[in-house]
């Protein structure tokens, strides 16, 4: 988010914000994706639980996910007493596989969840003509896909239904937020039934639970990193910790999330709230949305010209595998990710020349203890925790993306 957004966000505090500011972005953001039905939610999460709850589906059918994902979404799936099954996802594109779908099917599937994986759309027109077959759903996971484009056409408006979200770390942040597209009316009326039932946070209870995010905005910004951000860094590097990961990779083990495999194990023991509980977003994320929004496709356009340079750049880099854009598609690039085979040593170096990177926040659930057992995934055990997020932003200038690229290929040249 930019500096000038976060300090008008905080002098909104003192004024009045519109109480139509949601009804507003809801149509905005509707018209900026030619999507259908968008309702908003308190967050990406909490949209796919309110639809996973409202669809209808009988207790422990299957859903299958990407096996290389957001742990949080299938847990959230589980905790609604739905069952994820894995299927393992293309060693090119990273996105879920068609063919491991069509292995996975069963008389208890009643949905498909393909994620668009760091912005790259997933192979859509597959996954639809198997669902369709099937008479599956399709919920498309846009977390990271919104802006891009599978065929000419927004992600978001191919599947029965989709999932987006405002989180700090997506490119149309509101201080957190999230979306849920839907075709069916009659879902759409039960979700928005169930929105209507509770109130959204306040404007400070928001900003008091993104304060953490504050310093990291100002921190990274580039003529003040290497002066603040950067010597902290080198110091817990030499101590061995990770101090300054953790908030970017959420936990996938300890008492909590066991308690989601035990209901696989017939204990009977409760499901946990990954905080998802249905709300609406308030007129103060509202209004941030539709100020981003009015600037986005300028911001996305200068994303995909760094990412792009960026990519082209590190190519033929010894150590790093780039994610591949299949043809007919455009990425939104909210992340430039790389796989290597030693991504600690990896950061290591490229810190020694001043390129921060941030670790790998997806898994392949397929191998969580948390989750039920099922067949392996292959491809995905050997992308997860191997994928490092290097430094891209619509924000960097042509000669900053060329220092960055430059220090890159010397640190592993």
């Amino acid at each position: 988010m930019p500096l000038g957004e976060v300090a008008r966000s905080l002098l909104s505090l003192f004024g009045r914000v519109d109480p139509q500011s949601p009804e507003n972005f809801a149509e905005a953001f509707r018209q900026f994706g030619g999507y259908d039905q968008v309702l908003l939610t308190g967050s990406g999460r909490a949209g796919f639980r309110l639809l996973l709850e409202c669809a209808g589906f009988p207790p422990g059918s299957e859903i299958i996910f990407p096996s290389y994902t957001f742990h949080v979404m299938p847990a959230v799936a589980a905790e609604c007493g739905l069952r994820p099954v894995f299927a393992d996802v293309d060693p090119a594109t990273w996105n879920i596989s068609p063919e491991s779908i069509r292995a996975r099917i069963t008389e208890r599937t009643r949905a498909i969840v393909p994620t668009h994986l760091f912005g790259v759309p997933a192979p859509l027109e597959e996954i639809g003509a198997l669902a369709r077959g099937k008479g599956l759903l399709v919920i498309e996971d846009c977390a990271h896909g919104l802006g891009a484009r599978y065929q000419d056409r927004p992600v978001g408006t191919i599947g029965d239904a989709a999932l987006f979200t405002f989180a700090m770390s997506k490119n149309l942040p509101c201080w957190g937020g999230g979306a849920v597209v839907a075709r069916d009316h009659a879902l759409a009326g039960r979700m928005r039934e169930r929105i209507g039932e509770t109130d959204p946070p306040s404007a400070a209870a928001i900003l008091l639970r993104q304060l953490s995010d504050l310093p990291g905005i100002f921190l990274t910004q580039a003529g003040i990193f290497p002066w603040t951000l950067y010597p902290a860094l080198r110091v817990a590097d030499c101590f061995g910790s990770d101090f300054f990961d953790r908030p970017f990779v959420e936990a996938v083990t300890g008492n909590q999330l066991s308690v989601i495999g035990n209901r696989f194990s017939g204990d009977g023991a409760t499901a946990v709230d990954h905080k998802s509980r249905a709300a609406g977003i308030s007129p103060f994320q509202a209004a941030v949305g539709l100020r981003q929004l009015s600037r986005f496709s300028g911001w996305l356009e200068r994303q995909a010209v760094n990412a792009r340079y960026l990519r082209g750049r590190l190519e033929d880099c010894p150590g790093l595998q780039l994610q591949k854009e299949p043809p007919g598609t455009r990425s939104s690039f909210l992340y430039v990710r790389a796989r290597t085979e030693e991504p600690d040593r990896i950061r290591k170096r490229l810190l020694g020349q001043g390129i921060d990177t941030k670790p790998d926040d997806m898994r392949d659930c397929s191998a969580l203890s948390i989750f039920p057992p099922g067949p392996p995934c292959p491809v995905a055990g050997s992308l997860g925790e191997r994928c490092i997020e290097l430094p891209c932003s619509p924000f960097y200038s042509r000669r900053q993306m060329k220092r960055i690229a430059g220090r890159i290929i010397a640190a592993l040249g």
